[in-house]
């Protein structure tokens, strides 16, 4: 058994679909590609699958992530192209990797979220602890970064990046400021991005 590391993205109008719906059009897209995917036993099988955390209705996203199990090596441009053209418009896929056996199950390093806040023609960057009890949701660091800035974010376009494995990876992709939000506190960290342009 192997596993197969998806890369998609959701824009324009397919920001509004739900986690599930997002996961109910993705499987079957799989199930169309002709990949030899991987059900778990008994009454009710299913597909052997994560995705990454999910995102709120309205945000758009450059990086997502979904993990399936295969039998077999699949022909991975095949299977994206496949994929590709059962999806609805606004989601699509960026690439399909197979994973290698010591690399960690999506639900481990999935850590922080990077999202872009556009709003009256200025950009900043936020980051948010995706996963933990009190962490915070990306509304509340919405809010808390308006306040800090002054700025009236509302009806701004968030757009969720990427999504890491440490704070440490988070800023290494950005120029300029970052805000970590850090939600058991309510507080944001302002932190020196580490990209250089």
């Amino acid at each position: 058994m192997k596993r197969v590391l998806v890369k998609f993205y959701k824009k324009g109008d397919a920001r509004f679909l739900s986690h599930r719906e997002t996961m109910r059009a993705l499987e079957r897209a799989l199930r169309r590609s002709g990949v030899a995917l991987v059900f778990t036993e008994g009454y009710n099988p299913r597909l052997r699958m994560s995705f990454s955390p999910a995102l709120p209705l309205g945000v758009a996203a450059e990086a997502e992530y979904l993990e399936v199990s295969v039998g077999e090596e699949p022909d991975l441009q095949a299977a994206r192209e496949s994929m590709d053209r059962s999806l609805p418009l606004g989601l699509g896929i960026v690439s399909m990797q197979v994973l290698p056996p010591h690399m960690p199950r999506l639900s481990r390093w999935t850590r922080y979220g990077l999202y872009r806040v556009e709003a009256d023609g200025s950009r900043f960057h936020l980051a948010l602890r995706l996963s933990g009890e009190g962490e915070g949701r990306l509304k509340e660091a919405l809010v808390r970064l308006g306040e800090y800035l002054r700025r009236d974010l509302q009806g701004g376009e968030v757009t969720r990046v990427g999504i890491y494995a440490s704070r440490e990876e988070v800023a290494e992709e950005v120029a300029g400021p970052l805000y970590l939000y850090r939600g058991r506190e309510g507080e944001l960290e302002v932190m020196q991005g580490g990209h250089k342009e």
